[in-house]
């Protein structure tokens, strides 16, 4: 099976590629970026031949198309999401071939799920959204959810943390380190990470309350995130795709996607959003220098203290009734595989890669994470192969269930 890992090199990318090349079904993966020497580069450093670097523009339609009809699959992983993921998608419908992505952006998420019908007429599976949050975070929520009768709160929630313990390094692997040390002269660009994250503060973004979506202003604090047996979590509204997605398949009161940073790192997050706003900086340019302050705002002490115990990085939190009693359900990451954020949305990424081509997912049209897997633990029982030694999907998994 061919695949075609658009922006293959980045950060994300490099790690699903490297779980992709442990698949024997796997024939070839073609690297394509429009930075060619970055992703030549990459396939320098892996030295397999099953890769191979590919010089592309996504923003040149045609051209595209024509990449993706000679692969079986479209594994995305150009960001920013907002800018790319309806034209990569019409093009992957228009070659019709399957896809997958990590998108976490909401507006976008919801301008594909519309192309679901051109997608079941073109005979595709496009699984959207397929990495940490979102991703990971839907999957926990439909498990959550079905330990109850009546759905109340459901809370998304990703941050800062060191709890879960890490699985080992993939040998196909480049981290970040080592794939950046010949760039470590150049100045900085943007990431699309942190863009991501920026344009989801900039505007209102939506979210799910009393039954129906509503907008709210970005970085709106919240309760803290409380999960049992670590320190409250200081947090905040964020826009992601969550809040309008999962109200298609779970009945939930309400619906939102909480970020937990500290304060001190939150408030600089304001001060960087609000100069965007106020047309100071463009979203590239307070990105790079997001980058550099909150290196230094991370040493804080304040920032430090209330970095302490937190929940897990990636965690849910639903209340609501089980048999006639109020009931908290909480699910967090347990164990994680290497890599950091990398590995938490790579591997991910990768086992929808290899779960479409090996036909476990069936279906045609566009779909989320919760709409994908009718058994989320069969995909997680897939994930804890990369988070230690003989796990299972349970294994990967905090659970803690508290009477209200």
């Amino acid at each position: 099976m061919k695949v075609l890992a658009l922006g293959g090199s980045g950060d994300m990318g490099r790690m699903a590629v490297a779980i992709l090349l442990e698949s024997p079904n796997i024939s070839s993966i073609t690297v394509a970026d429009k930075n060619i020497e970055r992703a030549k580069y990459f396939v320098e450093l892996v030295s397999s031949a099953k890769l191979s670097p590919f010089e592309i523009d996504v923003t040149e339609h045609d051209k595209l198309v024509d990449l993706i009809s000679s692969h079986d699959i479209v594994m995305n992983t150009v960001g920013p999401y907002y800018k790319f993921a309806t034209r990569i998608m019409k093009a992957t419908i228009e070659a019709k071939k399957n896809y997958v992505d990590i998108n976490d952006d909401a507006k976008p998420s919801l301008d594909v799920l519309e192309m679901t019908q051109k997608a079941k007429e073109a005979g595709i599976t496009a699984l959207i959204g397929i990495g940490a949050s979102p991703g990971l975070t839907n999957l926990m929520a439909v498990i959550a959810c079905s330990k109850l009768d009546e759905i109340d709160d459901l809370i998304t929630a990703w941050g800062t943390s060191r709890y879960a313990k890490v699985g080992r390094k993939p040998d196909y692997y480049v981290p970040q380190r080592t794939f950046y040390e010949k760039y470590k002269s150049m100045a900085l660009i943007a990431n699309a990470a942190t863009m991501h994250l920026f344009y989801e503060t900039i505007n209102e973004i939506s979210t799910f309350k009393a039954g129906k979506m509503v907008e709210i202003k970005p970085l709106t604090e919240a309760d803290p995130v409380q999960f049992l047996g670590f320190n409250d979590a200081y947090a905040s509204h964020i826009g992601h795709p969550e809040p309008v997605t999962l109200p298609r398949v779970i009945k939930a009161n309400s619906v939102c996607n909480l970020m937990f940073w500290s304060k001190p790192m939150t408030d600089l997050v304001r001060e960087y959003s609000h100069r965007i706003s106020n047309n100071e900086l463009s979203i590239s340019e307070a990105s790079i220098e997001f980058f550099r302050a909150s290196r230094n705002r991370s040493k804080d002490p304040a920032t430090r203290q209330q970095n302490e115990n937190l929940p897990p990085g990636l965690c849910v939190i639903v209340t609501g009734i089980k048999d006639g009693k109020r009931k908290k359900i909480a699910i967090g990451s347990e164990c994680d595989p290497y890599g950091g954020m990398a590995g938490v949305t790579g591997v991910p990424l990768a086992i929808a890669v290899l779960m479409i081509l090996n036909n476990e997912i069936k279906d045609k049209g566009v779909f989320t994470p919760e709409e994908a897997f009718s058994d989320p633990m069969e995909f997680f029982n897939q994930y804890a192969k990369y988070c230690g030694e003989n796990l299972k999907g349970e294994d990967v998994l905090l659970i803690r269930e508290v009477d209200l």
